[in-house]
Parts: structure tokens; C-alpha cells; sequence
């Protein structure tokens, strides 16, 4: 069963340059793994064996992680043309941001390229949501959406990621039958003005979905993940990782901790997935054993699932509580 989002993963040019930003502007402080390797276990994926640098860092404001890959035996390549709002897979990241209008005055004085200022969409009932966006060093577009709770202004984990699709109800069906994302918080048809310099101005379909952890062991502890599924009827986009590899420039997976993972793999695919990568166990670095499989929607777009069997000798629950209770607890005595 799924139980969290757990990290999201991006291709980047400059692994030291990337975290920086991740690190001191969007508060990705606790690096939970650095590894440089040889991953041979990736090279189904990939198409060859290579060396990649994977880091992997947590924000002690909650949301899943960040995994930063570069290919460092060869050239990352960059998507031969610009990513547009409409094209097909991974178009933004988006991460939870607190005292919003303060926060975009503090990143704008420490140099973030931001897009919009901040707005206010109107999600209907009463309900809306406060967000800007802004990119990253690799031009990654971020969707920074602002939270309830915060005493000062930061970001904080990985909210949600949007993934651009050819077919709306068909990739509806996918995330919902098949990876459990049952939950619409907001759907919209039309075109959004102030959202131009994101959009180029084109119409859009968006149906915003979350999945909630599944298991006893999933709560109170891990956070529920949240899809945003793009579509634009007037613009047929390119496939943004046509003719690249996993760990070329862009954001390129997202990853759910799941337990049994031999089971889990033939839910989904008895629901219609198709398996990528079958379950493979492996050395996660920082003393943690686990195992990895990889599928892919309706679209082509990888989702990984991660079983974490041991951290440091002990259960994957026991480590969990252990590492995340004392940095959130830190985070709200602003010890950190």
C-alpha cells in the first residue's frame, strides 16, 4: 500500500549549485544522502551504466524530499526546446510556503527569479488559494502555494508537482482507480489571465487531486500527496523527456514509500499501470536498505514507489519517528 509522497526527483546541471538554492532559499537543510556512483541498478532505466551524483535532502517543515540527480560521467541534456505550460510530463514543482506576501518580499531581495507576484485563485466554496511562481537555477518552474501555521515566512516540503497530459479523463482514471488519488480539491476550465507569463495565455484544464496515506502506520506522521493534472485543448504539447534519459535536466519522477512492495507493484498493475523497472533491492546510501520499482501513466511519465526495509539496523517506522518528530518539533521551537 502507499502510505506518502515521499521525494520527487530532477535532473540538474550543477548539484552544488541547485542545493544551494533548494538549501538556503527554499529550506531543503536536512541532507539525508550524497552519493556519487556508478548505478548500475538505473541502467534499464537509463539505457547504459553511468555515473550519477544523487542528493537527497528533507525541509523540516514537512512535504516530501527533493533528489537532486546530475550525470557527472556524461553531459546532462537539456530539453531541445523550452518547456511550455501544455507539454507532456512534469511541468512544475510545487512546495508549501508560509506568510506568503512576506516570504516573496524576502526571496525577491535575496535574488529568486519569480514569474508572478503573488495571487489568489478562486478554488470556489469559499475556498482559494494564495501561490506565486518563480524557477529554479535549471529553469524548473516552482509554484510556491501558501499554508496555515506559519510564525514567519519560509518554504517548506513538496506540496504537490503538476503533470501536463494528453487526455484528461484518461489520465483521471489512471490517478484515481489506479494510484488512489480519489480526493478532487479543484477543478477548472478556461483562462487564466494572471497566470500568463506561466501559461503563454493558453486555455487550460486543471483537475487537482490527493491521495491520502493508506495504513495505520501512515498516520499522524506522513503527509498525503497532491497531483495537479494539466491539460490545454488548443495546444498539442511535446513530450518533455522525448529522447532523454532518466537524470537529464528537468523534473522527471515522483516517488511514493510503500509498504510490501512486491504486493503493492501487483495491485497497481492488476489496475492497469505498466511496470518500467521491477521491484530491485538496493543500498540507498547513509545506511538504509531498501527497494525500488518503477512505473509509468498513461502518458509515459515514471512513478516510483520505495520500500524502505532498514535504516541503520532499525524498523523503517522506528527511524522515521525518530528522525522527523525531533526536526519538526525543532522546526516549531526555532531551534533549527
Amino acid at each position: 500500500m502507499i502510505t506518502a509522497f515521499q521525494h520527487v526527483g530532477m535532473g540538474v546541471h550543477d548539484t552544488e549549485r541547485t542545493y544551494r538554492f533548494y538549501r538556503n532559499l527554499m529550506g531543503f537543510r536536512v541532507k539525508l544522502s550524497d552519493k556519487t556512483s556508478y548505478l548500475e541498478e538505473m541502467a534499464p532505466v537509463i539505457g547504459a551504466v553511468v555515473e550519477m551524483r544523487a542528493l537527497m535532502a528533507m525541509n523540516v517543515r514537512g512535504g516530501a524530499a527533493i533528489e537532486l540527480i546530475e550525470h557527472t560521467s556524461t553531459k546532462p541534456q537539456d530539453p531541445p526546446q523550452p518547456v511550455e505550460w501544455g507539454d507532456i510530463g512534469y511541468l512544475e514543482l510545487g512546495l508549501k510556503a508560509f506568510r506568503l506576501d512576506d516570504l516573496y518580499l524576502d526571496l525577491k531581495r535575496k535574488g529568486a527569479d519569480f514569474l508572478t507576484p503573488v495571487r489568489v485563485m478562486d478554488w470556489g466554496g469559499g475556498k482559494v488559494e494564495k501561490y506565486a511562481y518563480l524557477r529554479d537555477p535549471d529553469g524548473l518552474l516552482i509554484q510556491l502555494v501558501e499554508e496555515e501555521g506559519g510564525r514567519r515566512p519560509e518554504v517548506g516540503g513538496v506540496r504537490h508537482v503538476a503533470i501536463g497530459v494528453r487526455d484528461m479523463a484518461e489520465s483521471l482514471s489512471f490517478y484515481r482507480r489506479v494510484l488512489g488519488f480519489e480526493e478532487t480539491l479543484f477543478e477548472f476550465s478556461g483562462s487564466l489571465p494572471e497566470m500568463e507569463p506561466v501559461t503563454g495565455g493558453k486555455e487550460t484544464e486543471m483537475v487537482v487531486l490527493r491521495h491520502r496515506p493508506e495504513g495505520e502506520c501512515a498516520l499522524p506522521l506522513l503527509e498525503s500527496a497532491v497531483v495537479k493534472l494539466v491539460h490545454t485543448p488548443k495546444y498539442r504539447g511535446k513530450v518533455i523527456y522525448e529522447g532523454r534519459r532518466w537524470g537529464d535536466i528537468g523534473l522527471m519522477e515522483m516517488a511514493f514509500d510503500v509498504i510490501d512492495l512486491p504486493e503493492t507493484v501487483n495491485r497497481i498493475l492488476a489496475r492497469g499501470a505498466e511496470l518500467y523497472h521491477p521491484p530491485t533491492r538496493v543500498d540507498m546510501g547513509s545506511g538504509t536498505i531498501g527497494s525500488f520499482a518503477y512505473l509509468k501513466d498513461t502518458d509515459g511519465n515514471v512513478v516510483e514507489l520505495v520500500e524502505v526495509e532498514k535504516v541503520m539496523h532499525a524498523s523503517p517506522r522506528l527511524m522515521k519517528n525518530a528522525l522527523i518528530w525531533p526536526l519538526k518539533a525543532a522546526a516549531r521551537l526555532r531551534l533549527l
